[in-house]
């Protein structure tokens, strides 16, 4: 009788076991594959409060965070508890009674049919977080700015009431944007090159410009200021073709072949949803699908916050905070 109950009871906890460990992986894989999926939801979320600062305050300073890791933590326990009594309860009382000179004894006994009894105690537990890198550099920050003010079209120039042509606009980004650089003393991997007719915030002479670059930003499908030929005598440097200069517009209304991406309270984003189509455009530039512009930009915006590793050649994203729901 013993060993079977002790049997049964070693059967229960290797079962409570095994169902522990498959609640625990299923969760695991639900919040793992939600943390994933709000990924791109938080990354559209900065961006839109970015494109209406952009749009509303000129003097706005970015403000914009890199998400490089991603934890999901589970913990699932099920602890079960059993009693089982080997056999019924007896109790017995005895009574002592005096009456005249002799005392008397009685005696009572209770039978008592005890029952088994059973419990369960169950634990869920799960964290997920988020590491986040924030832009905290003044490069950084100018890059992001100079890329939702193009994209806006609210580059600063000195007639505000009137819109830069395509030529213009990819003028004054090329002297504005801070290109990533490596240190430039003793000595650099960097490329050198000049720009011409780059406005400061005077009303003086136009001046060169000579700009430091990391070479490894000028490269690949993702350069947002471009070189094809670092080995050319003179580089030229230029706008990846890809990002286009006021392809976001905020209306009152939508009008012709505009489509609605998003909104950041109640301001409305859209682009130009038919290449070609009956949409708002800017002098000099050629039609484009406003979609896939939009899907580029947010690939532009991860490139401007990337950074010359410290040691070697590559990128880097710096410093880094916790983000974690529990």
């Amino acid at each position: 009788m013993l060993g079977g109950i002790f049997s049964l009871r070693h059967l229960m906890c290797v079962g409570a076991c095994l169902l522990s460990s498959a609640c625990a992986s299923t969760q695991l894989n639900h919040n793992t594959a939600d943390l994933a999926s709000s990924l791109n939801s938080l990354t559209k979320r900065q961006i839109f409060f970015n494109l209406s600062q952009a749009i509303d305050d000129p003097e706005f300073v970015p403000s914009q965070v890199t998400i490089s890791i991603g934890v999901a933590q589970t913990a699932n326990s099920v602890s079960p508890s059993i009693s089982v009594p080997l056999g019924p309860s007896l109790a017995t009382a005895t009574r002592f009674t005096s009456g005249g000179g002799r005392p008397t004894a009685q005696t009572t006994s209770t039978l008592g049919a005890a029952s088994p009894s059973l419990g369960v105690q169950v634990t869920d537990a799960w964290n997920q977080s988020w590491t986040m890198v924030p832009a905290n550099s003044s490069n950084q920050l100018g890059r992001l700015r100079t890329l939702y003010q193009y994209a806006t079209g609210t580059l600063p120039h000195t007639a505000p009431n009137t819109e830069l042509s395509q030529e213009e606009a990819e003028k004054q980004f090329l002297c504005e944007y801070p290109l990533q650089a490596q240190a430039v003393s003793p000595q650099s991997g960097n490329v050198i090159f000049k720009l011409h007719g780059c406005k400061d915030n005077h009303a003086g002479p136009l001046r060169p410009r000579i700009i430091h670059a990391d070479p490894t930003f000028t490269q690949g499908p993702n350069c947002i200021v471009c070189i094809d030929d670092l080995n050319a005598s003179s580089l030229r440097p230029y706008v990846n073709p890809n990002l286009k200069y006021h392809f976001i517009r905020a209306p009152d209304a939508k009008t012709g072949d505009l489509v609605r991406i998003g909104s950041y309270g109640s301001k409305d984003f859209y682009v130009c949803g038919v290449a070609g189509g009956k949409c708002p455009g800017v002098t000099g530039q050629a039609p484009y699908d406003g979609r896939k512009a939009f899907s580029d930009f947010i690939l532009f915006v991860y490139e401007a916050m990337s950074v010359p590793a410290a040691t070697g050649s590559g990128r880097s994203t710096g410093g880094s905070f916790v983000y974690s729901v529990r």
